[in-house]
């Protein structure tokens, strides 16, 4: 059987591709730049990049129609409370981890009708929505997960799937080698999508610094 088959996924050319952005309590967020900057200036760096990914992503999904819509999972309540004020929908967080919290949406965007998930983490903020119809397009041409990995290519900055392939996710230290072999032993498509705007995750200060440089 051709494995890159359209009839293995319903709706291949009108997939629904849901967008889910992964937030952590805005006080303990960057805590990788405690010796950067204070608690207070963290807490404003988190809440600007998240709301500079969904600008993106609700632009995404309100010209080309790349997404069907955009959702923000956390447990904090003023993180989810931007999130609807943007225009995005809000999970509220009851699982226990970053894991748990995407499998929490995963079951939520399927029960509102989604094909397909695109995971992109509120410290990726130079996405783009170039990056958005890249990743669909994976998706559309066959693959059953589409990886976007970080500047070392050790993270998973971006992840899109099809809500019926089975793949735990496995955010977290070397996340980009797991999700690929995690996907190989379920015998689903891979498909790696590198991009220099999906490579930088703000998460220390050398990062900081570039993103800052090409932010102004």
């Amino acid at each position: 059987m051709d494995l890159r088959s359209p009839n293995l996924h319903s709706n291949t050319q009108s997939m629904r591709l849901h967008a889910v952005v992964p937030v952590k309590d805005l006080a303990s967020a960057k805590s990788r730049l405690a010796g950067t900057l204070s608690p207070d200036s963290r807490r404003s760096l988190m809440r600007l990049m998240l709301g500079r990914v969904l600008t993106t992503l609700t632009a995404c999904s309100g010209v080309d129609r790349e997404l069907a819509a955009v959702w923000v999972v956390s447990r904090d309540v003023e993180v989810l409370a931007v999130a609807a004020n943007m225009g995005a929908r809000p999970i509220r967080e009851t699982g226990g981890g970053l894991n748990p919290a995407l499998d929490q949406a995963r079951k939520t965007i399927r029960a509102a009708q989604a094909d397909a998930m695109l995971i992109l983490p509120a410290d990726v903020p130079l996405v783009h929505c170039d990056d958005v119809r890249g990743l669909r397009s994976a998706l559309i041409g066959g693959a059953d997960i589409v990886i976007a990995p970080d500047a070392a290519e050790s993270g998973t900055n971006a992840l899109g799937l099809w809500l019926s392939a089975a793949l735990p996710f496995q955010f977290g230290q070397a996340s980009f080698a797991r999700h690929r072999a995690l996907a190989a032993w379920n015998e689903l498509i891979v498909e790696v999508y590198r991009s220099p705007t999906l490579a930088l995750d703000v998460d220390d200060a050398a990062s900081l610094d570039h993103y800052q440089a090409v932010a102004c």
